[in-house]
């Protein structure tokens, strides 16, 4: 019985002790301070073309200097900058360029 008791005051202890640790002493998804995995913002020049790739988290890509980078965005609308000189200026995320702004190139 001895044991029981024993058992069951340790189980509380470690409970209340868990309590305290995640109300007071862990991190908190808003915090400024937890990691954030983003890149640095990167600029590319080229020209912006539709593409269909099968599987791909990408719509468009931009050509330049026979390279091509595959290009999605969020907040911008791709389809009015294809067949035009562009500066994209976004975040990678894996191999695609996620862009933040598009400035067209005279």
């Amino acid at each position: 019985m001895k044991a029981f008791l024993t058992g069951i005051v340790v189980l509380v202890l470690v409970a209340a002790g868990a309590f305290v640790y995640l109300k007071y002493y862990s991190p908190s998804p808003t915090d400024p301070e937890a990691t954030i995995y983003k890149t640095a913002p990167v600029t590319k020049r080229g020209e912006l073309r539709k593409t269909n790739v099968a599987a791909s988290d990408f719509t468009h890509v931009l050509m330049a200097d026979g390279s091509s980078v595959g290009v999605a965005s969020y907040s911008l609308n791709l389809d009015d900058y294809i067949g035009r000189k562009v500066e994209v200026t976004g975040q990678y995320s894996g191999t695609t360029l996620y862009a933040d702004i598009i400035q067209v190139l005279p």
